[in-house]
């Protein structure tokens, strides 16, 4: 299997990176490849396949808002077309066996991503298109499973869809805010009929695992016996959010209140905190 993440700019260290994949690699129960796309290479470890960011013209500052960089991933040479592939965000902690991540998707192929709409469509896409014509489902992007092969045709597409969007303000099919406006958008609509969702026990989002909508309950969430095994089975949770950076939580202090959008909590997870600020110490490569 490979995995592969994606850093421009300074937000996070080479350090970072090569820490993130040691743990990986500790953790699994198979062979991984590991491939980062960057435009500053320095720091990064030998054990890592760097590659550049293809070539996107004059679009490539304008690539950056909403994370379409990320759609850099898809271009084909970037990575092993047949190797089931794990993609995930520099904000997202690794917990556990990253193969598990892969497991589904070996036997289904498609695009498994984390959840997106709350109510979960992708258990009911037929239906769901009959009540509103051309729908799909719109997952999250900061965690990912798919097989490269079957999405090759992903950058040309997209080029396609943002010519139209750039020069004539939409698309032939979709308004812009429905498929070019982020990465995780587009994504989505290209892999229509073929996306899945973690289960949460594998993967989630810190938003939706450890904070509660409206007001902070969230420390009576984390009494309950359900959701305390479900988070030791995680393999990756990811950070999302500005409140959330982990340039932010390596200094959050016990009791803190955090809100994110329309999440709250109060922050009691010190492990969480070092976590993130051991990954800013000097690699060590056994």
């Amino acid at each position: 299997m490979q995995v592969v993440v994606v850093k421009w700019g300074d937000r996070y260290s080479a350090n970072h990176v090569n820490n993130t994949l040691l743990n990986l690699q500790k953790m699994a129960s198979r062979n991984v490849r590991f491939i980062c796309v960057t435009d500053d290479p320095e720091g990064l470890g030998d054990f890592i396949d760097v590659q550049p960011f293809p070539d996107w013209g004059d679009w490539y500052e304008t690539m950056k808002k909403g994370c379409r960089l990320k759609l850099s991933i898809f271009v084909p040479g970037v990575l092993s077309p047949d190797l089931p592939t794990v993609f995930f965000d520099l904000d997202t902690m690794i917990l556990g066996d990253v193969a598990k991540l892969v497991a589904d998707v070996e036997k289904t192929g498609g695009m498994y991503m984390c959840r997106g709409h709350y109510i979960p469509w992708w258990r009911a896409m037929p239906l769901a298109r009959l009540l509103a014509k051309n729908y799909y489902y719109y997952g999250n992007s900061p965690i990912m499973a798919f097989y490269p092969r079957e999405f090759a045709g992903l950058p040309d597409a997209f080029k396609k869809e943002f010519g139209y969007v750039r020069w004539r303000g939409i698309t032939h099919k979709w308004p812009l805010d429905r498929i070019c406006k982020t990465d995780e958008r587009f994504i989505s609509y290209f892999a229509r009929g073929k996306t899945r969702v973690f289960p949460r026990a594998l993967a989630s989002k810190f938003t939706t695992e450890y904070m509660t909508v409206g007001w902070d309950y969230s420390g009576f969430i984390c009494r309950l016996p359900w959701v305390q095994a479900r988070r030791k089975s995680q393999v990756a949770l990811t950070f999302s959010g500005h409140a959330l950076k982990p340039s932010l939580v390596k200094d959050m202090k016990i009791g803190t209140p955090v809100t994110s959008r329309h999440y709250h909590m109060t922050w009691n997870f010190p492990k969480f905190s070092q976590y993130w600020s051991d990954l800013e110490l000097p690699a060590k490569p056994e």
